[in-house]
């Protein structure tokens, strides 16, 4: 039987780098927010021991390089499972946008196979074994809004942006984590006061407040890679949005909507410009199910 999931994408309202770790990672101070553009995943246990990963898009990978191969076969041999499994990824998520799309794609397998072998792991184990896989997917197994920190493993709940819309600015060219990650020079913020005067924002439900004390350090990163990412952010706040940052290491920016004619404009200016626009709203988790 074929049961079909949804993951949600994310994006970053702040970004610090504080320095580089002896791993070679980059030690992180993030809050992430899961928003309701999204990718499909349908989902079938086969009697094993195979594992098929299918995406008709053409940039991602299919098989063993896909994340959700990778996630699948980490939890089946940790958990002494036999049987196997097919998922068909359908993508509404771009990639190479710094929304996180490879990495929701695996934390919602994770927790879709953990339902459907009955495995009946925790969140938490399940955030720990995501962890080894890659730093974002430990958000994903839960989602909604989170405090992230160390490589972006270590997760704390804090409060959803209120009810809002928000564009997200994708141009036809994407960016390579690691080549953004590279560029960057350590040690750029000391992020304390900025995010928990952010997260207090956000507590009090204060949006104004937020979108002022927005800010991603790997911005200057990934205009020294692509300069004309600077024109996508000057286009944006000169529609009227506020709060534009770029997505995660990108190329995708994101800035909120105030009203519905600017939604509109930018949808209908984009277009002349090679970019595409898509509107997504907060959403409380990282992913759902939808046959039930």
């Amino acid at each position: 039987m074929v049961r079909t999931f949804i993951a949600y994408a994310k994006f970053n309202l702040y970004l610090a780098i504080l320095g580089r770790r002896p791993d070679g990672f980059h030690e992180l101070d993030t809050r992430l927010q899961s928003i309701d553009l999204a990718d499909r995943l349908e989902c079938e246990v086969t009697g094993g021991p195979d594992l098929e990963i299918d995406c008709a898009a053409p940039e991602v990978p299919s098989g063993k390089e896909n994340l959700v191969y990778q996630a699948l076969a980490r939890l089946r041999t940790r958990a002494g499972e036999r049987r196997g499994m097919r998922v068909v990824i359908e993508k509404g998520i771009p990639p190479q946008a710094g929304l996180g799309g490879g990495s929701a794609d695996a934390g919602c397998a994770l927790c879709a196979a953990n339902e459907l072998w009955g495995l009946g792991w925790s969140p938490p184990d399940l955030e720990q074994l995501a962890g080894e896989i890659g730093s974002d997917v430990p958000f994903f197994i839960r989602g909604g809004a989170q405090r992230c920190r160390g490589r972006g493993e270590r997760t704390e709940p804090v409060p959803c942006l209120p009810p809002s819309t928000w564009a997200i600015v994708k141009p036809p060219w994407g960016l390579a984590t690691s080549a953004v990650y590279a560029r960057v020079r350590s040690g750029l913020t000391s992020p304390g006061p900025e995010s928990r005067m952010l997260l207090g924002n956000i507590a009090k439900r204060d949006l104004s407040s937020v979108l002022r004390a927005m800010f991603n350090d790997l911005e200057p990163a990934a205009m020294a890679i692509r300069p004309e990412a600077g024109e996508i952010k000057a286009w944006m706040l000169g529609l009227g949005m506020a709060g534009v940052v770029l997505a995660g290491s990108g190329s995708a920016w994101v800035g909120l909507c105030p009203d519905p004619d600017v939604a509109v404009r930018a949808r209908r200016e984009a277009g002349a410009r090679g970019w595409t626009v898509f509107l997504a709203a907060p959403v409380p988790r990282g992913w759902i199910e939808t046959n039930r």
